[in-house]
């Protein structure tokens, strides 16, 4: 096996595949990745058994064959090559060999035939979506769902299809037990039944469509979630179990809707959290009419109190949440003004954009 390929394409396509060979693993063949050529192009293959991810990329010159190869030890070589083409070639005994200018190096190889197989991605239903439109729903939602592995099924991202006036959606879910972000994106979809999909799963997705200017086409098949682009297939083991019934956690009687210009209240929280992350994140707010007060602090660590404006005009409300968990919702939203709905001081508050239906973000009240 042969292949001549440019050093940038070489180097893109094996730092898609870095997440997923360097996770520590019991099974060492799984920090390699396998390379195979075929009729002008190469495929380039990582997998830690619940998430494998192929890299196709175009190449000029490539010989039939495959080659099993340490998967960091390949990338490292090559960010450092100094010339724009590199040859790879296998040798006996699964040796490998990378020549660039002047620069040879040689590398001990495995049997590729010990490598786990790629799953089949042939014969699945599949539905297609804009990448952008993809990673910003991922993004609206990853970093709300849970860190704690003992908690698999909030470890994941719920995604359901939807109806809402005649018309089908595409929905995505992600909570903590803390929070909860929500987002939707009217989409003709086949997806018949709610999955749940772990959260690594979609960080390594994000990392591997870049920048998102393609199109994404997903389906389901032998229990794994298959993301396919032209250069890229992404497919990960679903996670199993019931998600929660998440419907009952979205407050519908939020009365006191109060709009804040987000960037300033982004400002203000930030200031807060100097002294909020020294006592649990908490901060209170007290609204009366067109002002909201912002404090928190304490006798051991100082206190800090700000005042901005805000559009309100209903009755006086004390309330208090977690800085952090407002700052990552208010960080991804992409609007000049949020909304905030609460009830009482002990209720669930919602976070929507103003005129935005299809993004909302609940978070649970602080008792300070």
């Amino acid at each position: 096996m042969k292949f001549v390929i440019e050093k940038g394409l070489f180097q893109t396509g094996l730092g898609k595949i870095q997440g997923i060979a360097e996770r520590r693993s019991t099974i060492p063949i799984l920090s390699n990745t396998v390379i195979s050529g075929e009729k002008n192009k190469i495929n380039i293959v990582a997998t830690d058994l619940e998430i494998g991810v192929m890299e196709i990329i175009e190449v000029d010159k490539v010989e039939k064959g495959d080659i099993c190869v340490p998967a960091r030890k390949l990338y490292d070589i090559v960010k450092e090559l100094s010339e724009e083409q590199v040859e790879v070639q296998r040798g006996e005994n699964f040796w490998i060999s990378i020549k660039a200018g002047k620069s040879v190096f040689n590398l001990p190889g495995v049997d590729p035939k010990e490598f786990p197989t790629f799953p089949s991605i042939e014969g699945a239903a599949y539905f297609t979506m804009g990448a952008s439109t993809l990673l910003d729903m991922i993004e609206k939602t990853v970093f709300a769902a849970s860190s704690e592995e003992s908690r698999f099924n909030l470890n994941g991202i719920y995604m359901e299809k939807i109806n809402k006036d005649k018309r089908d959606y595409f929905r995505m879910v992600a909570t903590d037990g803390h929070r909860l972000s929500v987002i939707d994106k009217e989409l003709r979809l086949t997806l018949e039944r709610g999955i749940i999909i772990s959260r690594r799963g979609l960080t390594e997705l994000r990392r591997a469509l870049g920048d998102g200017e393609t199109e994404v086409t997903i389906s389901l098949k032998d229990n794994n979630c298959i993301f396919k682009t032209e250069q890229t297939i992404v497919v990960i083991r679903l996670l199993e179990g019931e998600y929660p019934d998440y419907q009952q956690v979205i407050p519908k009687e939020n009365d006191k809707h109060i709009v804040i210009e987000r960037k300033e209240f982004i400002g203000a929280l930030r200031r807060a959290q100097v002294i909020a992350s020294e006592k649990g994140e908490g901060v209170k707010f007290s609204i009366r009419g067109g002002t909201m007060e912002i404090r928190t602090g304490g006798p051991d660590v100082g206190n800090v109190q700000e005042e901005m404006k805000v559009d309100y005009s209903g009755d006086p409300l004390d309330v208090s949440f977690n800085a952090r968990y407002l700052l990552d919702v208010l960080n991804i939203m992409d609007t000049e003004k949020i909304q905030m709905e609460l009830k009482e001081e002990l209720n669930s508050g919602l976070i929507r954009p103003v005129n935005g239906e299809d993004h909302l973000y609940v978070i649970m009240p602080m008792r300070l």
